[in-house]
């Protein structure tokens, strides 16, 4: 294979320099004036032209409860499509067409069911997605009846189905298994547990039971908040879990519409009791407010910092120095692995597949086997199968503290049964 840094041409410099505008025909959606074709050198050109083969098209889809999201996390699929064609592998030319939809939990379904379709009827073989459980539930059906595979960032278990894909920021069972894990390991026994109501949150709330019970941890009560309780009801719930209860642990699995309310309620009430948390920790990556939200929790990340005492992540240093390079700015690792992983799993899908339609990009992403993940761990790959759609496998959730406003590292995940650990 040779490689050639120079093969690859795109016709934007970055999604950051695009036009947003609001959607000519679709509700509450939002998409961009220009177009984004990247191939190998002179195809694009033709391909803007019309004069030669049509670029194969993909979606991006953004149903985060953020514009920004429309245009901030376009710029590592690009990279990871220049990178396959800079090493020889993908010779075809590909458009992104990307579209932000106001979905739930904020937004209607019927929009991210319309953006979806929108897709498919441009001619989208394959979609990517930054959306959340709810608006993944609400695809499932039609992403399987309109045989065009998107993959999601969600991480429910119920995203299932033929065309139905997913590499998570997170993974609802996972998830529980890993906090009822570390939460054993700490000695603690007695804990309250609080979260939200949605499915997604249903999904984790089921999972942790099932996994305290395999860990031995009693939960003494529990408590589940609308999206945006009020003060009041906060502190009166922390009160009571503080004063009546007295536990060893408070552990929060949810969305993290309200997770970051419990600081300044723990601090109105004066408690500071140790706090667990799933990957609604990863609000936080974003800086500002929520950073400070969330600042002495433990939760659960996917990327290995420079300061983290653990193993790196191979992958991951190196395409962020390309990045900067490419693109003129340092990203943040989370959500820019997760994009790069899903760029080069379509990339490898199109390689891969023999027919460039929605059933051959399925056949060409059930061929990938122990891919490189630039999410996770030194020993996270990405493999896809037969009914085997949940692509990240190995080491990619592990637990983290966030202290003053930076995350670091805190433990993997060791499974061991209960009599084992004695």
């Amino acid at each position: 294979m040779k490689i050639d840094l120079t093969r690859a041409e795109c016709t934007i410099k970055s999604g950051q320099d695009l036009t947003a505008m609001p959607h000519p025909t679709l509700e509450m959606a939002t998409t961009v004036k220009e177009r984004i074709i990247v191939g190998p050198k002179g195809i694009v050109e033709s391909a803007v032209a019309g004069d030669s083969f049509t670029p194969t098209r993909i979606g991006y889809l953004s149903d985060l409860p953020t514009p920004r999201g429309l245009t901030a996390f376009l710029d590592p699929i690009i990279l990871a499509l220049e990178d396959a064609i800079n090493e020889g592998r993908l010779t075809r030319a590909v458009e992104i067409i990307p579209i932000h939809v106001v979905g739930l939990p904020i937004g209607q379904p019927r929009n991210v069911i319309a953006a979806y379709r929108h897709l498919v009827d441009l001619g989208c073989v394959f979609v990517h997605s930054v959306g959340v459980t709810d608006n993944a539930l609400i695809l499932r059906e039609v992403v399987n009846e309109c045989k065009v595979p998107l993959m999601t960032m969600a991480g429910t278990t119920k995203f299932v189905g033929p065309y139905c894909f997913s590499l998570a920021n997170g993974g609802h069972g996972e998830e529980a298994s890993i906090l009822a894990a570390f939460v054993a390991d700490q000695g603690y026994k007695r804990i309250v547990f609080a979260g939200e109501r949605s499915p997604g949150d249903i999904e984790y709330q089921t999972f942790f039971r099932d996994q305290a019970r395999l860990y031995g941890l009693d939960i003494i009560k529990e408590h589940f908040f609308d999206s945006r309780p009020g003060d009041d009801e906060m502190d009166a719930v922390l009160t009571h879990f503080r004063d009546d209860l007295r536990p060893d642990a408070l552990v929060y699995c949810g969305f993290g519409w309200n997770g970051g309310q419990f600081n300044a309620s723990l601090e109105r009430i004066g408690w500071n009791p140790p706090k667990i948390m799933n990957s609604a920790i990863m609000w936080a990556l974003g800086g500002g407010p929520m950073a400070k939200a969330f600042d002495g929790w433990i939760g659960i990340e996917q990327t290995i910092e420079e300061h983290d005492p653990t193993e790196p992540n191979r992958n991951l240093p190196v395409v962020l120095d390309r990045f900067e390079k490419r693109f003129g700015y340092r990203p943040g690792k989370t959500m820019t692995a997760l994009l790069y992983d899903q760029g080069r799993s379509v990339s490898e899908a199109i390689i891969n597949a023999t027919i460039l339609t929605g059933e051959g990009i399925v056949q060409g992403l059930e061929r990938i086997k122990m891919m490189p993940s630039l999410i996770g761990g030194p020993r996270t790959y990405i493999d896809f199968g037969p009914e085997n759609h949940r692509g990240y496998k190995g080491d990619f959730l592990f637990m983290k503290q966030l202290r003053d406003g930076e995350f670091h590292f805190a433990a993997y995940h060791w499974p061991v049964w209960p009599i084992n650990r004695a």
